[in-house]
């Protein structure tokens, strides 16, 4: 079976506007669910001033609608932010990127030091352009940016903080070799302000009780504390702005739990 092959086609009303469209699921995005940490994939419908989204499962089943504003409409061009140094704090290898979203009509740009190295990949609707201080490894880095910017062009948070947080994180890992677990990690930081938490019952009862040895040993225990308390906080209000190292590991934790079981991180 190709990876392209439709599924099937569904129908989709978007509740902004009302209007109608088929939306094809193939193999790619049954693929996608299956390799996502909330076992779910997007697909994109812009149109007019906005996003519509739908999600589905690794089956092909609708779980979900979302619908997001365009920055800017297409026919005025992208949205072009520049970002301030004092929003990219932390980073140690990273000298400037440029982060492109045509389906958002969005450019994120960051540039104040002197570059080594400059690498650039493209998706479909995606482009990633990042200067690094020092020379990393041209093999090296481009496998890690082709992962980095698969997870931004099935990304669709409007906000500039969840992609820089996304870029602080990979800041801190890209010395070592890819790993898949990796793009789980950039995708729920990519998309922070779209996903809820929510503490699943009896799991987070009993975590608060018992404080197991496995995760407040492994993982900071105030904020695993923090975690299963946070009724209804979106990712990115329970992540902040913390330096690059304490994100990733805030963002591990939050995987470890949902794993677990301890909480649902839900696409509101």
């Amino acid at each position: 079976m190709s990876k392209a092959e439709i599924v099937r086609i569904a129908k989709i009303k978007c509740p902004r506007c009302g209007s109608e469209f088929s939306v094809n699921i193939s193999t790619n995005v049954l693929e996608e669910a299956k390799i996502n940490p909330l076992g779910l994939a997007g697909v994109a419908v812009p149109h007019s001033d906005h996003v519509l989204v739908v999600y589905f499962d690794r089956n092909g089943d609708e779980r979900g609608i979302r619908v997001f504003s365009i920055l800017q409409a297409p026919e005025r061009g992208i949205f072009e932010v520049n970002i301030p140094e004092g929003d990219v704090k932390g980073l140690r290898n990273i000298a400037g990127f440029i982060i492109e979203s045509r389906k958002l009509n969005l450019r994120l740009k960051y540039s104040t030091r002197m570059t080594s190295t400059a690498i650039k990949v493209s998706a479909s609707d995606t482009t990633l352009e990042v200067d690094f201080q020092r020379d990393i490894g041209y093999h090296h880095v481009k496998a890690w940016l082709e992962l980095l910017v698969d997870v931004f062009e099935n990304s669709y948070s409007t906000l500039p903080a969840d992609y820089i947080n996304t870029i602080r994180v990979f800041d801190v890992i890209v010395e070592e070799s890819p790993f898949t677990y990796a793009k789980q990690i950039f995708w729920l930081v990519a998309n922070a302000s779209t996903i809820t938490i929510r503490p699943r019952l009896p799991e987070s009862l009993l975590v608060r009780k018992y404080r197991p040895t496995i995760l407040y040993e492994k993982y900071n225990g105030n904020f695993v504390s923090r975690a299963v308390d946070s009724v209804g906080l979106r990712v990115s209000e329970v992540l902040g702005t913390e330096m690059p190292q304490i994100l990733y590991s805030y963002a591990e934790t939050l995987l470890s739990l949902y794993r677990r079981g301890v909480i649902d991180l839900v696409i509101e």
